[in-house]
């Protein structure tokens, strides 16, 4: 069994740009599968109340977030793969605005026209953790055509940055082209037009196949029970200690981390780990899992002391 262990579900289009990059890499991974929608009672307890996906496990460390997830895996070996020439910062800065700019867009687009064909309770959960509160099916449709605009307009100017190159940072592929492949991975599969606008952006295509990965199933595959047990007889390896001088909050204080965004995620506490420029740890504990550790990236989320 691989020590990176991936607990996700396969429809989930960020747990497949994860997938994309485990194959880019070349890298051995375990499955878990988890349910789509909460409750997540064999994940939940291992996270401190993260409930997206997907999350990777090594051991008792839980990493949270697919930027994380990607610096973890650099930090094991795959440094070179994932950001080919020393260009972490430059592949790291792509991705998120490709994941914040870009992918934000065409998951409004996947539900807004999802509206009446996928299950209303799915529907409801994902408006409630993309838009808050307060959302509303008419003003999703309303807005649906300025949406398609807007994504038009980023996915030109990726096939600008594409020109002449068949990556994003030159011949090999990175952690950003992962990025690409899995938004046209998403809106090729979840929205009836999104093969049409796709066409108009060879390169985007050409990256999008480049890195396809079609796997249905996966093995190794454990249960998520077997899962808590891994982790229960674990110990964390990651560092501890503050190394961030824009932060007044001190190591051992109890904390809460929540996304950015105005959304129905759960909050996540525990106490303070570790904290530098682009990584929030929290030590967290439950009956299930025993002492873990839960790691987040800074970027994109608030962190508070309680």
């Amino acid at each position: 069994m691989s020590a990176f262990i991936l607990h996700h579900y396969w429809p989930s289009p960020f747990a497949h740009k994860v997938r994309i990059a485990l194959h880019m890499i070349d890298a051995p991974w375990t499955s878990v599968e988890i349910p789509r929608v909460p409750p997540k009672p064999l994940l939940m307890p291992m996270t401190a109340g993260y409930r997206r996906t997907p999350v990777m496990q090594v051991g008792a460390d839980i990493h949270c977030d697919t930027q994380n997830i990607a610096r973890a895996l650099g930090e094991a070996g795959y440094e070179d793969k994932l950001f080919p020439d020393g260009r972490r910062g430059q592949v790291m800065a792509l991705s998120s605005w490709i994941d914040q700019a870009i992918v934000e867009l065409a998951i409004r687009i996947v539900i807004t026209t999802s509206i009446g064909t996928a299950p209303a309770e799915f529907i409801k959960d994902r408006g409630d953790l993309y838009f808050g509160p307060g959302w509303s099916e008419a003003t999703l449709k309303a807005d649906l055509p300025a949406v398609i605009l807007q994504l038009s307009a980023h996915l030109d100017q990726i096939e600008t940055a594409l020109s002449g190159h068949p990556f994003l940072t030159g011949e090999r592929p990175s952690w950003a082209d992962a990025g690409i492949a899995f938004l046209a991975w998403l809106l090729r599969g979840r929205w009836d037009g999104g093969g049409d606008l796709l066409a108009r952006y060879p390169a985007i295509e050409q990256v999008e196949t480049a890195l396809a990965t079609n796997a249905s199933d996966h093995d190794p595959t454990i249960t998520a029970e077997e899962a808590l047990a891994i982790a229960r007889n674990a110990t964390s390896v990651s560092p501890t200690g503050l190394h961030n001088p824009a932060s007044d909050l001190a190591y051992g204080q109890k904390v809460m981390i929540r996304p950015k965004m105005h959304s129905s995620d759960a909050d996540i506490t525990g106490t303070l780990r570790y904290l530098d420029l682009t990584r929030v740890s929290i030590d967290h504990e439950s009956a299930e899992t025993g002492p873990v550790a839960v790691h987040l990236p800074v970027a994109g989320y608030r962190i508070t002391g309680v």
